[in-house]
Parts: structure tokens; sequence; C-alpha cells
């Protein structure tokens, strides 16, 4: 067998709602059914965006909090329970850098490029950064195309980011109508740089052709993320169940390759080797 592979659900996402999918969690009592499903099925982390009373995606500081609190309280020995920074157009780099201080996750994503949209960004996103690493809060820095893949490499080299503590997730493909992924995506991204630099990744992939692409992803030594957030549909085209049957079809994928599933348990405990490195 060769290294465990990590699965992240991403059950809700900031765009779709009941109109999309039924079984689209949009409440807390939602979102723990959801991941219940999702945990049995091979899930070790979960990328949870907090939805309002209104059902929109909220950076709200006390309503992050109040869900982190309830799901982690749930969910805490099965599951890394991941909060999000993403704006969608609606947060500036302040409000998503509040979100964090104010809630303290055990694990974050953020768009490097929306925490640091230019050069006069650097100096605030920098000490961000290194701040999350004192704290050791699990970042996933989200890189959209190979020029994001180049500042990450340009800041690390440069010390205005961290170099352990984290990972990358590489985006493939975009929140556009009729564009879907497709494996050779990942082409547009130096793997054999990420590989031999030891940098820990995973990908996400929109569209019919998900599994695929994160198939792909796995054989070149990467993490998954599915749910969703990104995709609707099964291995055979059909519309999902639910986000519990896209993670127990790459499970069982995962295995067929020969690839261990990491549980919680596993992931924290590369999560703490990162912090040492």
């Amino acid at each position: 067998m060769h290294q465990g592979r990590t699965i992240i659900v991403a059950p809700n996402g900031a765009r779709r709602g009941k109109q999309d999918h039924a079984q689209l969690p949009m409440t807390i009592d939602e979102m723990a059914e959801c991941l219940t499903q999702c945990q049995a099925a091979g899930a070790a982390m979960a990328h949870m965006h907090v939805r309002d009373s209104q059902g929109k995606h909220t950076l709200d500081v006390g309503l992050n909090r109040e869900w982190l609190v309830e799901t982690r309280a749930r969910f805490d020995h099965q599951l890394v329970i991941q909060l999000t920074t993403e704006a969608v157009g609606l947060y500036q780099p302040d409000e998503q850098m509040a979100l964090v201080r104010g809630t303290e996750p055990e694990a974050v994503s953020l768009a490097l490029r929306e925490l640091r949209p230019n050069a006069s960004f650097e100096k605030s996103a920098s000490h961000f950064f290194h701040e999350l690493n004192e704290r050791r809060i699990y970042v996933q820095y989200i890189l959209y195309d190979a020029a994001d893949l180049s500042l990450y490499f340009q800041m690390v080299n440069d010390k205005t980011l961290p170099n352990n503590g984290h990972h990358l997730l590489l985006v493939l493909g975009k929140y556009k109508t009729g564009m879907l992924s497709d494996p050779t995506d990942l082409l547009e991204f130096d793997i054999k740089r990420l590989s031999h630099s030891g940098v820990s990744w995973a990908t996400c992939s929109f569209g019919q052709y998900e599994h695929q692409c994160l198939a792909a992803a796995m054989s070149l030594g990467g993490d998954v993320r599915v749910g969703f957030e990104n995709n609707l549909l099964n291995l055979t085209g059909q519309c999902a169940e639910n986000n519990a049957e896209l993670i127990r079809q790459l499970a069982n994928l995962s295995r067929s390759m020969g690839l261990n599933i990491n549980s919680a348990e596993d992931l924290r405990k590369n999560i703490c080797r990162s912090f040492e490195s």
C-alpha cells in the first residue's frame, strides 16, 4: 500500500441552494446529518460554508463561531472541521482575517489571491499568515492557476509565507457557465515541483469529469476534495443522492488504486508533522 490519501468533503459551498439539490445542507442541523453520512463514507475533513437565516454564505464571526463550536462538539473525533474565508465578491481581506481571528478554527481555507490581491497587501497578508502558523491553525491555500502557484513559491522563498503548517488546494476549472474541469487541467500546475518540494496538496474540480480529475490527482500524490460545492453528478453521470454517495465512490476508487484512505486521526498526525517540518 502507498501513503494514504485524504478525502475532504465540501458539502454546500457558497452559491448553491435547495433549488440545486434537496440534500444540500443549509442549516447547522442539516450539516450535522450530512457530515454523519460523509464521515461514515470515508471523509476525514469537512470544508464548511456557514449560511445565514436566508441561506446566504456569510463570514459573520458570531454565526461562524456558533456553527464551528456545535459541529466540533459533534464531530471532533471523527472529522477535522475546516472553515472558509471565501469572499464570493462580498468580503474584503480585513473581514476574512477577522473571521479566523474571531473563531480560532483547527483548519481554514483561504484563497491566496484574495488575501494578497496585489503587492500593496503583501505586508498585512504575510503578518496574518505567520500569525496563523504561530497559532498552529492548519491553512489550506487555494490556488486557481499557474500564476497563483508561482506566487506561492515566491512568497515561500521570500519568507513572506511560512514554509510549514499548510497545504494547497489546486482548483481545476472555474465557476463559469458551461466550463467543466478536465484531468488535463492538472497539467497547468507544476506537480513535479510540488512533489520535489515536499508540499502537500489536494485538488477539486467541477462537473461530470470530477471523478476522473480526482483519480488523476490521487495517482500523482494529491489528496482530494469532493462534494456538492463543485459537482452534483455521480460516477455514472446521474444526479447523486447525497454528498456521501460521491465520497463512497471516490473511496472505492481509491482503494482499487491501492491507496489507503486517511481517517481524521491520520490527518491530524499529518498536520502535526507539517508544523514540525
